[in-house]
């Protein structure tokens, strides 16, 4: 059995993440949409490729250093980037996704209530 399609809505949040795979540096990106359970990161050149299991640091926007790690595996590749299911859920991660969405005003009710004014 294969994942062929998200259950949760992703919140549109451009989050600063670090990306590693095999312990070598991939850089900098950011995260075009985002939930508990994955991510679509930007790459506009990715060197990934499906089944990939990397590390994701999510950095911190005042001190510029990685706060955060979470583990990936990539569900799919393209010219813009690599959609990522989450390997794992900690409370650490729940807490910095959520005052994230605070911050930015965003979070999955707005999103929801935005789409119905449509």
């Amino acid at each position: 059995m294969s994942l062929h399609h998200r259950t949760y809505t992703r919140i549109p949040l451009a989050l600063d993440v670090q990306l590693q795979f095999k312990g070598a540096n991939l850089g900098h990106a950011f995260t075009r949409n985002i939930n508990t359970f994955g991510a679509f990161i930007e790459l506009p050149e990715p060197e990934l490729v499906t089944n990939d299991f990397i590390k994701i640091y999510f950095t911190h926007k005042d001190k510029g250093q990685a706060c955060v790690e979470q583990k990936g595996l990539v569900m799919h590749c393209n010219k813009e980037g690599v959609g990522i299911i989450f390997a794992s859920d900690t409370a650490e991660f729940r807490t910095m996704l959520d005052q994230e969405m605070n911050h930015a005003g965003t979070t999955p009710m707005s999103i929801r209530l935005g789409d119905l004014a449509r």
